[in-house]
């Protein structure tokens, strides 16, 4: 008898144990918990995976043989965890492919010679492009890659953050004109305290941690370096890092007042990330998951890198298929089956102000200037890089990537490149983008 009671006595404890542990679980998780965890998940480089060394600034910043090898694969070279596609179901994109638009001829004044689709394609000047038209591929090759190879996006990444941001906002979460010191800790009584999210989106924050310095990718003392550092793009300090990297740009100060310079940084983007993360308490891969990724009928997962402190390369190093990229872009217009932008968020898109991008304010204005000279440039806003006249917008990224929106001609254009030798014709597209956008037959 007594060890009957002793064994119910037992399974009663055991029951009792179990309850509170599945309470425990079901627990919702905290941002340092759910990091965490993503860091567990991820793919971490071997020594026998990694085929080149980011310990040499040069390797990322510079050109080479293996740099498409690196942008297509980032994920074996730099820690990346998972943005899931879960079990949403794939947005078909029909196929009716011109035969004529790879040979029409695209020009701007700052490429004054004459080129193709084709030709840009032959001679291996980009990775991959793509041309949706009314939902439909128009256009789509691969010279230099894969179609299921998940590329690097560079700086089109910033606008997957910007969508966060106007989600957030549209939800009544965080406002455009509420300043960093509401969100972070870290910049109370510091002097970029009183800086806008909209500064931040607008690239005028005034932050003294520019990207455009010379050295910032190679002087280790450089903010703009150790950001990098803390990103896992060049190899973390060991020991660890004396400060955080909200601390580190807290502390970086203020070079100018806000919303007086257009001065293109990533460490704008970071500050914005962290200030989604903290107001929803979750981490940025789960934040595109949530509000991008699960909505637009994606083929594939996509991949952000993450560092081993928590930080998520949402500034440009998001990896992802072309065809990926594309569905995100129609995300923004009618042909969408689930639309990613809200008319406030377009409406705020199409807001800027004219007179200050053409100014010569900011440490590469002037480029973005001459790429779009007489091609109705009109202004930069939240995070795209030049909203035409028309209505239809554009980001580049790094080594030659872009995004290129026309929800009025129901236009998508996506391309990938990478810089192999010092002739920047991996550029080229960036320059062109905007005449092929204009051709006769994208009218109709």
């Amino acid at each position: 008898m007594l060890n009957n009671k002793v064994s119910i006595n037992a399974i009663i404890i055991f029951s009792f144990l179990l309850l509170i542990g599945c309470k425990q679980q079901a627990k919702e998780l905290t941002l340092e918990e759910k990091i965490t965890l993503a860091i567990e998940s991820r793919r971490i480089p071997t020594l026998k995976d990694q085929k080149v060394s980011f310990t040499v600034p040069e390797s990322i910043i510079g050109r080479g043989p293996q740099i498409t090898e690196i942008f297509s694969h980032m994920e074996n070279y730099i820690p990346t965890v998972l943005i899931e596609k879960g079990n949403t179901k794939t947005t078909k994109l029909p196929e009716n492919t011109s035969n004529t638009l790879g040979q029409e001829i695209l020009t701007s004044t700052f490429f004054e010679k004459e080129t193709s689709l084709d030709q840009i394609c032959d001679e291996k000047q980009v990775n991959g492009v793509i041309v949706l038209h009314k939902g439909q591929v128009v256009y789509e090759r691969y010279p230099e890659m894969k179609h299921t190879d998940r590329h690097f996006l560079g700086s089109v990444s910033k606008t997957f953050l910007g969508t966060i941001i106007a989600h957030l906002a549209d939800e009544g979460k965080l406002n455009e004109q509420d300043s960093i010191g509401q969100y972070l800790t870290e910049f109370n009584d510091k002097p970029l305290a009183n800086v806008t999210i909209e500064n931040l989106l607008r690239m005028t924050s005034g932050i003294n941690c520019r990207e455009m310095d010379k050295g910032s990718f190679t002087d280790p003392n450089h903010c703009f370096y150790k950001l990098l550092q803390h990103s896992a793009v060049y190899t973390e300090p060991n020991p660890r890092f004396e400060e955080s990297l909200m601390e580190l740009l807290a502390n970086s100060g203020q070079i100018e007042p806000a919303g007086q310079t257009y001065d293109y940084t990533s460490a704008n983007s970071v500050i914005l990330t962290t200030i989604a993360e903290r107001v929803t308490s979750k981490p940025f891969h789960e934040l595109v998951q949530e509000y991008i990724w699960t909505k637009i009928g994606a083929e594939d997962d996509a991949r952000v890198t993450l560092s081993s402190s928590g930080v998520a390369g949402s500034y440009g190093l998001m990896l992802m298929r072309l065809r990926d990229l594309a569905r995100y872009g129609l995300a923004f217009t009618d042909d969408a089956t689930t639309k990613i932008a809200s008319a406030r968020y377009l409406n705020q898109i199409h807001t800027g102000d004219r007179a200050f991008f053409r100014s010569e304010g900011g440490t590469d204005q002037h480029l973005r200037k001459q790429f779009y000279e007489g091609q109705g440039a009109d202004f930069q806003s939240y995070h795209w890089d030049v909203i035409f006249e028309d209505g239809d917008f554009f980001k580049e990224g790094f080594g030659g990537q872009g995004l290129y929106i026309s929800p009025s001609k129901r236009l998508i254009i996506g391309f990938f490149s990478a810089g192999k030798d010092e002739t920047n014709n991996n550029n080229n597209m960036i320059s062109l983008v905007r005449s092929l956008a204009l051709l006769e037959q994208f009218k109709e």
